[in-house]
């Protein structure tokens, strides 16, 4: 039985990380055509059957939360800029 080294594991972990699952895809792909709202882009995703339609009492989709959580990760990997933040109600994002 072959053993796997520590360098072997940090490997395998940084190849499985460049995988982008389809939401992050479609996360890209609108960015890439200006759709910049997470509001919007979260409309987007529910229309495609990539997020779930839930929501909120105040209509914001139950999604939101992760959308922002996905490209929060994005902006830290230097990907996605944060433009602002609108009131609380919604975010903007930009490609970099």
């Amino acid at each position: 039985m072959e053993q796997i080294s520590f360098d072997d594991i940090l490997t395998e972990e940084e190849s499985n990380k460049t995988i982008l699952s389809p939401l992050h895809n479609a996360l890209m792909e609108l960015l890439e055509s200006n759709v910049t709202s997470v509001m919007d882009i979260c409309e987007h995703l529910i229309k495609d059957g990539l997020l779930s339609a839930d929501r909120f009492s105040t209509n914001k989709p139950k999604a939101y939360p992760k959308v922002c959580s996905i490209l929060d990760e994005l902006v830290q990997k230097d990907q996605v800029i944060f433009v602002e933040d609108k009131d609380r109600i919604d975010r903007i994002y930009q490609l970099k």
